[in-house]
């Protein structure tokens, strides 16, 4: 990570998955969660501040998208890979490492760094460390992620009737479940914290099935 902890303590944290704290009957404090809403909220702000400045004349809905192509599960599983999270990651060993979980991890670290060292210091890791090293803002400019908009358009091209069935997990829940049908079948589906998410990752399910 190019420096060395104040604390150690923040960072066995942030690699922590909830499922060894069920497994040994620990505080539910004593897992990744609080951390991981911390770092993204301070992964959004970061992003969001780098992207203002690095495009100048750019409106509101470039922004918005490139960020959501930088802070997304599946780049944020990349980042987590890239550097070297799944070697420490504390997981009971009867859990499936998921994307969710490398994401999830990713941004917990975010948030211990914000903790151990301050604003500043974890702005310029995620700068130096994550963009510089691991984000091509020029070719991602091009990379369209909209997976909604692109199964709209060949439904359209192809003559076929599209529906998204999204509602809540549960009753209790906070996720969507989103389901995507293509001439009344089912070709996918997704979760997430909104309904855009869910709908957008049903999609991508949906695209994987069309081009194979």
């Amino acid at each position: 990570m190019g420096f060395k902890p104040k604390e150690l303590k923040h960072y066995i944290l942030a690699l922590t998955h909830k499922s060894v704290i069920k497994n040994n009957s620990l505080n539910a404090y004593e897992n990744n969660e609080r951390l991981e809403y911390l770092g993204d909220a301070i992964l959004d702000a970061v992003i969001s501040e780098l992207l203002y400045k690095r495009f100048p004349t750019a409106d509101e809905g470039f922004l918005t998208q490139m960020r959501t192509k930088i802070v997304n599960g599946r780049k944020l599983t990349e980042l987590a890979k890239e550097i070297g999270i799944k070697e420490l990651i504390i997981i009971d060993k009867g859990t499936t490492l998921t994307g969710k979980i490398f994401e999830d991890a990713f941004e917990a670290l975010i948030g211990a760094i914000f903790i151990d060292r301050g604003y500043k210091f974890v702005k310029k890791f995620i700068t130096q460390k994550i963009m510089f090293q691991y984000i091509n803002l020029n070719k991602l400019k091009h990379v369209d992620t909209n997976y909604k908009s692109q199964i709209i358009e060949w439904s359209q091209k192809n003559k076929k009737r599209v529906r998204f069935s999204t509602k809540y997990e549960s009753v209790d829940s906070k996720y969507f479940v989103s389901i995507i049908h293509i001439d009344n079948l089912n070709y996918g589906q997704g979760k997430g914290i909104s309904k855009k998410i869910a709908e957008q990752k049903a999609a991508q399910q949906a695209i994987k099935k069309i081009v194979r």
